[in-house]
């Protein structure tokens, strides 16, 4: 049976909707999901295995147009391996405008791929008449192949896009072989994200970026148990955490036990502590 393949690298503005695409994808939290500028630290790789197309995706952190936010380390990332990309998925906010200076970005971006796919995504945030608004105004002078609007949290217009990059795929052998969906990192780099996501959206103003949380899991055959050390660089962050009477981290550890049951479809058992270090 001929096979094909496409290597896909999702871009676009910080907290589009991006790390939440590809977990639907994939049906599992991959990808650190966060309404704090560029949570995605890593880009993550991720395989779904769609009929008899092979999809590779990379997540990538947010493109930052504020230089307060700028950072170099994470912007290269988005530009790692782009000769072996196929598709350029841009997610776009359909809930936010386009200014002249997004344009300029988008069109920056866009210019590197070979095929860019525009994702409008939150549409179930706006009315019908604002969707068609924001279609023509970012296809005015924008070059896409295609465009799809689309709901993560409704399940709006994904087969559409899996069918269409199913479609334009080259033919060629996967890459990874068995049958599997698959992500390209280690368990202990998933259940670290999870929590740092949890992190970042109970306490997302009263943090820093740079939060570190250190995993290790022990995977018997009925139970799950993980053990996680939160890392920080202040008392003060320590504090923050932990909460009053250790109701934050509390939170924290029930939101993100939950979020790896689903991972393991098992019982996981937490143990979460705060540390302080000199350095991260």
């Amino acid at each position: 049976m001929k096979t094909k393949s496409s290597k896909i690298i999702i871009t676009g503005f910080p907290n589009a909707g991006k790390s939440s695409l590809v977990n639907l994808l994939l049906k599992k939290k991959i990808s650190i999901v966060s309404s704090k500028v560029q949570t995605t630290k890593d880009n993550i790789q991720a395989v779904l295995n769609y009929r008899d197309c092979q999809m590779v995706f990379i997540d990538t952190p947010g493109i930052i147009n504020k230089t307060k936010y700028y950072s170099k380390q994470l912007s290269r990332e988005i530009f790692k391996n782009i000769e072996q990309v196929d598709i350029n998925l841009f997610v776009f906010d359909s809930t936010k405008n386009l200014t002249l200076l997004k344009k300029k970005k988008i069109k920056e971006i866009i210019s590197t791929f070979k095929k860019n796919y525009l994702i409008l995504s939150k549409i179930d945030l706006i009315k019908n008449q604002y969707l068609l608004e924001q279609i023509n105004k970012l296809n005015s002078d924008i070059f896409f192949s295609e465009t799809f609007p689309i709901s993560t949290k409704k399940k709006i217009g994904i087969k559409n896009l899996l069918e269409k990059i199913s479609k334009e795929s080259p033919n060629r052998e996967w890459v990874f072989k068995n049958n599997k969906n698959i992500v390209n990192k280690d368990i202990n780099f998933i259940v670290s994200e999870i929590t740092r996501e949890k992190i970042f959206n109970l306490l997302n103003k009263e943090l820093p970026y740079v939060i570190k949380v250190e995993s290790s899991v022990k995977n018997d055959k009925k139970t799950v148990v993980v053990q996680q050390r939160i890392l920080v660089l202040k008392d003060s962050q320590k504090a923050i955490i932990i909460g009053k009477s250790g109701a934050k981290i509390k939170d924290i550890g029930t939101r993100s036990r939950s979020d790896m049951e689903k991972v393991f479809n098992k019982k996981v058992f937490l143990d979460l502590k705060v540390l302080k270090k000199s350095a991260l």
